[in-house]
């Protein structure tokens, strides 16, 4: 009797531990993929400001970039390789969101967005972000989005209107 104890209590612990493991992992494995996307996201966001500094640069009356041109990046643009699905490269912010640092819509998967963009470019701001994927809970989405694009908001919807250019 003893022994089947010894072995359920030896069983109980290995799948404990197993489930801990498992959860580490999934956790280093998030952190790496996200700091490979803040990489890609700065690559993009220092090519669209050298492009502002160029003289032949198609620009706003902003100076910023009007487009993103992946041909700026010899064939390797910057990807955000967790949202692409047969979705846009880079979306611009379009004529009621020109006054927002962050898009409206801040992480997607295969069901939410299609038609929304890996990275959002801000062409009358020079705001870059990169969408993120939807995490277990709102909370734990809002961390990574945090994290990518090193801002620091308190909410995964936060109403536009309290986010804007002329806020700050």
């Amino acid at each position: 009797m003893s022994r089947l104890v010894n072995f359920i209590a030896i069983l109980t612990l290995l799948v404990g531990m197993a489930v801990v493991g498992g959860w580490r992992y999934r956790m280093y494995q998030t952190s790496a993929s996200a700091d490979a996307l803040q990489r890609e996201l700065v690559r993009l966001k220092r090519e669209i400001d050298r492009r502002a500094a160029m003289v032949e640069t198609d620009k706003n009356e902003a100076g910023w970039p009007k487009t993103v041109d992946p041909m700026w990046f010899d064939g390797n643009p910057p990807r955000n390789r967790w949202v692409t699905s047969e979705r846009p490269w880079v979306e611009l912010a379009n004529g009621d969101q020109v006054h927002l640092l962050d898009p409206i819509v801040r992480a997607v998967d295969t069901k939410v967005g299609p038609d929304l963009g890996e990275f959002w470019y801000n062409p009358s701001n020079g705001e870059v972000r990169a969408r993120v994927p939807l995490g277990a809970s709102d909370r734990e989405t809002l961390s990574l989005y945090n994290k990518v694009n090193a801002t620091n908001l308190e909410s995964l919807f936060e109403s536009p209107a309290w986010r804007h250019a002329n806020a700050q």
